[in-house]
């Protein structure tokens, strides 16, 4: 009768102690794998040994009797270091383990592929997608370095005043209502990239200044 008592206490000792098998095949095919091993082994090792002792049959003399003697157990000492040896079973608290890195890891792809379908930077919506930084990382500085051109001081794509598009006007709009609200997808970006929120503010700022005198000229 088990002298352990408590849950908690049984459940270590078989985290311990138990032990499963990870070699990655079904249970049948592993009974029937190991038992063939050990039968490959044991004639591959009895081959070995019957094709030095075949050569006494011709020569019977003492010196070759001694000298195959010592070659049958080299053959057999060789034979058994290459044998057929069953892959020890894994703790099953190690299996646990290694099962709910698996499924974690799983569940990081899923994410992933979930907010693979993101549209664009340039969608409408796009600043409420929630940030997975290995996914909208690398979309949102190549939106912004080759988009619209905004260098480690903030300019756009020209230094100098000059006429803005519609187009650029609104994105700009945009990204500066996006910023100051704190939408989800540039709150993670710039916790992650700090440095970028006042360049991108600074862009914001000059073509909306920009986009106004030309709108009272």
């Amino acid at each position: 009768m088990s002298k352990v008592k408590s849950a908690k206490e049984k459940k270590a000792l078989s985290l311990k102690k138990d032990r499963r098998n990870i070699y990655g095949e079904n249970p049948q095919a592993s009974r029937k794998g190991i038992r063939r091993g050990k039968q490959r082994s044991h004639m591959e090792e009895r081959r070995s040994v019957g094709k030095i002792l075949s050569h006494l049959r011709e020569r019977a003399e003492e010196s070759d009797a001694m000298e195959a003697d010592a070659l049958a157990k080299t053959a057999i000492l060789q034979s058994k270091h290459k044998a057929f040896k069953k892959t020890p079973d894994a703790p099953l608290g190690e299996v646990v383990k290694r099962k709910l890195a698996s499924r974690e890891k799983s569940r990081h792809s899923d994410a992933k592929n979930a907010a693979g379908v993101f549209p664009g930077i340039h969608s409408k919506g796009a600043f409420d997608t929630p940030y997975i930084s290995a996914v909208h990382k690398r979309t949102i500085i190549v939106a912004l370095r080759y988009g619209y051109r905004i260098n480690s001081k903030g300019w756009g794509r020209h230094k100098k005043p000059r006429l803005v598009s519609t187009y650029e006007r609104k994105e700009a709009a945009r990204w500066r209502e996006a910023i100051l609200r704190d939408a989800p997808l540039l709150k993670g970006f710039f916790a992650e990239e700090p440095q970028w929120r006042d360049r991108v503010l600074g862009w914001c700022e000059k073509t909306l200044s920009a986009a106004s005198d030309f709108d009272k000229s």
